[in-house]
């Protein structure tokens, strides 16, 4: 099966990922499933089918996806299940603006459930996650909170992570001279992000700095169509040894393909949707 599905669709942790990346991951991506929200809502589409194939174009063996969303629009629903991961229910909540309010992401051992709160001009004011997993032997429970402060031009200048209501990070953000956040720095441990920007202000780049050797590795790259929609995202994993390469089609300006290829260049599978 392709290697990493969740990405893919959607249900890629905003707050609690590994690596920090924290505008691109709470700020970014937040505001790229609102506006994928809004166009559902635009076309009244009320059903995704997600389906995934293998790298020989057969059909992903047990896999199950798909999006429910209410009358309202206020409620997303997607169940899930394969044959490598459990069966999983993720919810995401919006208000009456289409502003993300909560998700919840459970399986049979764990729920992960992050709420989001805004400033009366829409931004993101804090955002909190907490995980509750248990088994046969103990319960467990962790939690992570994100507090932003924005500047006068309402861009982003610091954010404090506090992890397990005690543990606290300041993470600091700089800005180019177009006002994009350019850097992001971690007061703590000093890790530091930057990223980079087109010639219409979209996101081409997230780099890394490795704190050993210094070396700038990528995280994320990103191409655009004229539409300005992501028509491929290059992603490393950890430590940047390796990356995948995704390329995604549009038609009426929703996503109906994704295709994933490895290094070099072989395809590992895809993943197509249907809207109904």
């Amino acid at each position: 099966m392709i290697k990493s599905v969740l990405p893919v669709v959607g249900l890629l942790s905003l707050s609690t990922a590994a690596r920090a990346q924290f505008y691109y991951k709470d700020l970014v991506s937040n505001k790229q499933l609102m506006e994928e929200m809004a166009r559902l809502k635009d076309q009244q589409i009320r059903t995704v089918s997600i389906k995934s194939f293998e790298d020989d174009g057969s059909p992903s063996e047990g896999f199950f996806c798909e999006k429910r969303i209410n009358r309202n629009y206020s409620t997303v629903e997607m169940l899930s299940k394969s044959n490598v991961n459990a069966p999983s229910v993720f919810t995401s909540s919006f208000d009456k603006k289409g502003l993300l309010l909560e998700t919840i992401d459970s399986s049979e051992i764990s729920t992960n459930r992050t709420n989001y709160a805004y400033d009366d001009q829409g931004r993101i004011r804090s955002i909190r996650s907490v995980i509750r997993s248990s088994d046969d032997d103990f319960n467990n429970e962790i939690s992570e909170e994100h507090l932003y402060q924005y500047n006068e031009k309402g861009i982003p200048v610091k954010m404090l992570r506090i992890k397990n209501n005690s543990d606290t990070a300041v993470i600091l953000f700089s800005t180019d001279e177009k006002n994009n956040v350019s850097i992001e720095k971690n007061g703590k441990t000093g890790e530091t992000y930057y990223y980079y920007y087109d010639t219409r202000n979209r996101l081409t780049d997230v780099v890394k700095q490795n704190a050993f050797t210094l070396k700038m590795l990528p995280d994320y790259v990103f191409e655009y169509n004229i539409t300005g929609q992501i028509v491929q995202m290059t992603t490393t994993e950890e430590g940047g040894s390796y990356y995948y390469i995704w390329k995604y089609t549009y038609d009426n300006g929703l996503r109906i393909r994704e295709k994933c290829f490895s290094k070099e260049k072989r395809l590992m599978g895809t993943i197509e949707y249907e809207y109904k």
